[in-house]
């Protein structure tokens, strides 16, 4: 031992006895790294109040004050399109809340729909069929190398455009009509019935939730541990039948120059959540390709080996491992979304960018104020996902020794 010194008394016998402590180096402070960063800091802060002092005395020079008391000034101009109630005596407070509404309600439904679409053309892409996989291949090939610009254009010109005018549309099922003025579809009608089939669905989801978390855990399938499932699917397959049958749908009806009744969807909202849709869709399947095929295909074929169904084999053995692969880049996706849904003014749908950097920024020119707060508004929401994606990560990695 190092700590202690041997000594031999009469009879021979070693003993051992402890030494003196041994004395812990100084702690030196690294003096000169705490030197740089107080100069680095006191030269960002210098950069800061020195901008801050110029945009000042500019605005000054110019006769106009900074500040966000424009946000209760009365607006003056309308949507076409508000989660919210809007007019034109709406302030600018309530244009910029419409606007995020906005925002967020078409990035979020594009994330889901992309998503759904990237899963189904990824599992596509390794699939054993041969023409599924490369009309796969070619819908990713043609979408990924393609601007997102150029498809969003090419959806609203082309595709929505060239529709028939509203006299003309084409009918799907005496219910749904395509014409280049939107889509109209049936809308459920307030009352009664729709406070009933509302709790219809609520009921027929949580039956099938129940049947997910009943579902069969065990490697070897065994019909009797199926009867909870089906049971669970076959009560919410029916309570949502219910739901949709007891709904009393409101049908759009020509009359005049346009459809009354139902609702509509804006051909500028229809344009930007297609191109979102496909052109993101085909990244996220490039991603789930590559995470599902790096997985080591001995596990799959030693799994089937013990006798364990393949469902067993990709929930535990193969999606635990393609998803470690999968999610830091499905993040980086999914902000490059967020980001790319600000291509609205493109179209002209009324999202935070169209509405309160454009026409909020020209009416009031608080170019300051109002870029600060939309780019906090898209800051907020990145970091937000970029937040979820560690957590995620820190809660799957593989813990060392």
């Amino acid at each position: 031992m190092a700590d202690v010194v041997s000594n031999v008394t009469d009879r021979g016998v070693p003993v051992s006895t402890p030494s003196a402590p041994r004395r812990r180096p100084r702690r030196r402070w690294p003096w000169a790294a705490l030197a740089q960063q107080a100069a680095a800091i006191a030269l960002v802060a210098a950069a800061f109040a020195y901008l801050g002092t110029n945009i000042t005395r500019n605005l000054a020079a110019n006769g106009m004050t900074g500040g966000f008391g424009f946000l209760w000034q009365e607006a003056g101009f309308a949507m076409s399109f508000s989660l919210i109630e809007m007019s034109e005596s709406s302030t600018y407070g309530r244009v910029f809340l419409a606007g995020v509404l906005n925002t967020l309600f078409i990035a979020g439904l594009s994330l889901v729909t992309a998503t759904v679409l990237g899963l189904v053309v990824g599992f596509a892409r390794v699939s054993a069929a041969r023409p599924l996989t490369l009309a796969a291949t070619v819908y990713v090939e043609a979408l990924r190398n393609v601007p997102m610009l150029l498809i969003l254009i090419f959806v609203q010109t082309v595709a929505l455009r060239s529709l028939p005018v509203v006299r003309e549309a084409i009918a799907i099922g005496d219910a749904v009509y395509l014409s280049n003025r939107g889509i109209y579809f049936p809308w459920p009608e307030p009352g009664q019935d729709l406070r009933l089939a509302l709790g219809a669905l609520v009921a027929g989801c949580l039956g099938l939730v129940a049947a997910w978390v009943l579902r069969p855990r065990t490697p070897v399938l065994v019909r009797r541990d199926l009867a909870a499932t089906i049971a669970g699917i076959t009560v919410g397959v029916i309570l949502l039948v219910v739901a949709v049958l007891n709904v009393d749908w409101q049908r759009p009806v020509f009359r005049g120059f346009d459809f009354r009744g139902g609702a509509k969807m804006m051909p500028e909202f229809a344009a930007l959540l297609l191109a979102l849709t496909l052109y993101n869709a085909a990244f996220i399947a490039e991603i789930v390709r590559a995470g599902l095929q790096s997985v080591d295909h001995g596990q799959i074929e030693a799994a089937r080996a013990l006798g364990l169904r393949d469902g067993f084999i990709q929930r535990r053995i193969v999606l635990p491992q393609a998803l470690r692969l999968m999610v830091p880049p499905l993040t980086n996706q999914y902000v490059h979304l967020i980001k790319a849904s600000s291509l609205a003014t493109v179209v002209g749908f009324p999202d935070l960018v169209a509405v309160f950097l454009g026409t909020s920024l020209n009416q009031t020119g608080r170019a300051i104020e109002i870029v600060v707060m939309t780019a906090a508004v898209y800051l907020t929401l990145c970091l937000g996902l970029g937040a979820l994606s560690a957590a995620w990560n820190t809660r799957v990695s593989l813990k060392g020794r």
